[in-house]
């Protein structure tokens, strides 16, 4: 697990991020998998661009993740990895976007260790913390209260009308 600390210039929103993450180890997975699901505020889903066996399984992880009640308003975002390993990869990019529209996920293609690709891992963040910050702020925010009647309740948008998340 590791915890950091992001900040947006742009909108000063200051988001805490707790990342629970096994690392493969099967023996951590089976022990965790309960607090892992319990109060969480959202899903990354991260698969191996060069095994298609780590995209397959990703039917299994959803699965799981359903099982255990994760509220469908619970943003997900489906992470391809490796991109920088652009000979060996078995995935392509307009199979998992089929995917990720299919299940209502964002899309990122990423890699860790090539630095004009690992820009996109704050990115993905910054997604997730602008997704939440949107979904509190409709929980939130002042709306005229009148006893028995509907209140709709709409996402920020900005002058020109566009959504306030960035992706």
């Amino acid at each position: 697990m590791a915890a950091c600390a992001m900040m947006q210039p742009s909108t000063a929103l200051l988001a805490k991020v707790q990342v629970w993450d096994t690392a493969g180890q099967e023996r951590f997975r089976k022990s965790m998998v309960e607090h892992y699901y319990r109060n969480v505020h959202a899903v990354v889903f991260v698969y191996d661009v060069t095994k298609m066996t780590s995209f397959t399984n990703l039917k299994m992880w959803i699965e799981e993740c359903n099982g255990h009640a994760v509220s469908p308003l619970v943003p997900k975002v489906l992470v391809g990895n490796k991109c920088d390993l652009k000979d060996l990869i078995q995935v392509p990019s307009s199979v998992a976007l089929k995917f990720a529209d299919a299940h209502n996920m964002l899309l990122f293609e990423t890699s860790a260790k090539d630095p004009k690709e690992s820009q996109n891992v704050e990115s993905i963040f910054m997604c997730l913390a602008c997704r939440l910050k949107a979904q509190k702020s409709l929980l939130y925010r002042d709306v005229e209260k009148r006893p028995g009647r509907a209140q709709k309740l709409e996402q920020s948008r900005d002058a020109h009308g566009k959504s306030a998340c960035p992706c």
